[in-house]
C-alpha cells in the first residue's frame, strides 16, 4: 500500500500545493493510495505508530526535514516500511543530503517505479529527558540554538522568505545574530565507548548523518548515511569573528582546513558539558541538557533512491 503523509502548512502552504500536484497525478494514472494531513504537533509520530501495523508498504513524507524527524522518530522499527519524501520545507537537507533534489513529477515517478533502492543509517540522540531519531544531523551549542531561534522566531519573516524561495536563510541570518549572543563552553566526549576527548571553548559539536545541515551548509563532506557511522565535527576555541569568517565557507565545505574545526568519524559519540546546552535532531528543539549520546539505530531504513 502506498501512504502519503502531508504536511499542508510546510513552507507557508508550498506542501499543500505540492501535494495537489501529486494528488492529480496519482488520480490519472490509477495509483490506489491513502492520504493523512498532519494538523498540529506529534501527528506526524501518531501516524506512524498506526502505520507501523500496516506493513508492508511505501510511505512518502510530502513536508520537510521536521516532518522526516517526526515520523522516524515515532516509528519503533522500520520492518516492513520503504520510505521516501517529496521535499516541500525551508531547508530540506535530507533530500540534498541523499541527492534527491528534483521536480515534483520527477520524484513522483521514481517513487511510483521505485526500482531504486537504498539502505540507510538513522542516528539517535539521548539526552537525561529525551530521545529521538535523526535522518540529518543533530547537535549541541550553536548550530542547536540556531534552529531553536529559526524555530522560535518572527513568523511573518519567515513566511516571507519561504515565498521568495529563500527559506534557507532563516538559518543563516539566525546564525550571524545568535553568534554574538551565545556563550562558548567546555565539553568532553567519549568515542565508541573508549577514547575521551576534551575540547575548551566549544562553538558547537554536531553529529553528521549526511553532509548537509541548515539550509545547505556542508558541515561533513564525506558523511556517507550507509556506512554505519556518523561525522562528529566540533568546532572548539575559535574567536567569535574568525567563526563569522568560516561560517560562508561551510556552504562548500571548505570550513575544515581552519584551525579548531575537528572531524570524527565514529559510530557513537557521548558529549557533556558543565552547563546545559541546547540540543537539536534534524533542527527539531530536543531541550537543554548537559548530557547527549549520539549513536546509530540497530536498522536500516529502506528508501527509494
Amino acid at each position: 500500500m502506498l501512504y502519503f503523509i502531508i504536511n499542508p502548512s510546510s513552507s507557508s502552504g508550498n506542501g499543500l500545493k505540492i501535494w495537489g500536484k501529486c494528488d492529480a497525478i496519482l488520480k490519472q494514472k490509477n495509483v490506489e493510495y491513502r492520504p493523512f494531513f498532519l494538523h498540529g504537533p506529534n501527528d506526524a509520530g501518531k501516524i506512524a505508530k498506526e502505520i507501523s501495523g500496516m506493513t508492508p508498504c511505501t510511505v512518502v513524507i510530502v513536508g520537510g526535514d521536521g516532518t522526516i524527524n517526526e515520523f522516524l522518530t515515532g516509528l519503533d522499527s522500520f520492518e516492513g516500511i520503504t520510505f521516501a519524501c517529496l521535499p516541500t520545507g525551508s531547508a530540506n537537507d535530507f533530500v540534498r543530503g541523499m541527492d534527491l533534489a528534483g521536480k515534483t513529477e520527477d520524484l513522483l515517478e521514481r517513487i511510483l517505479d521505485s526500482s531504486h533502492i537504498r539502505m540507510i543509517d538513522i542516528g539517535t540522540a539521548s539526552s537525561e529527558s529525551a530521545q529521538r531519531s535523526f535522518a540529518v544531523s543533530s547537535g549541541m551549542g550553536f548550530d542547536a540554538a540556531v534552529c531553536y531561534a529559526s524555530q522560535e522566531g518572527s513568523g511573518t519573516f519567515k513566511r516571507l522568505l519561504n515565498r521568495l524561495h529563500l527559506g534557507k536563510l532563516i538559518y543563516l541570518l539566525n546564525a550571524l545574530r545568535m553568534l554574538f549572543s551565545m556563550k562558548l563552553f567546555d565539553m568532553e566526549v567519549h568515542i565508541d565507548e573508549g577514547e575521551t576527548l576534551a575540547y575548551s571553548r566549544v562553538c558547537f559539536a554536531a553529529a553528521m548523518n549526511t553532509r548537509f545541515e541548515g539550509g545547505g551548509f556542508m558541515f561533513a563532506p564525506q558523511a556517507d548515511p550507509s556506512d554505519g557511522c556518523l561525522d562528529l565535527i566540533i568546532a572548539e576555541n575559535i574567536p567569535k569573528w574568525k567563526i563569522l569568517m568560516i561560517l560562508p565557507t561551510a556552504f562548500s565545505g571548505k570550513h575544515l582546513r581552519y584551525k579548531g574545526i575537528h572531524l570524527i568519524r565514529c559510530k557513537s559519540a557521548e558529549l557533556s558539558s558543565r552547563s546545559d546546552q541546547c540540543v537539536h535532531t534534524d533542527g527539531e528543539h530536543l531541550g537543554f541538557c548537559r548530557r547527549v549520546r549520539f549513536s546509530i539505530r540497530d536498522e536500516k531504513l529502506r528508501i527509494i533512491s
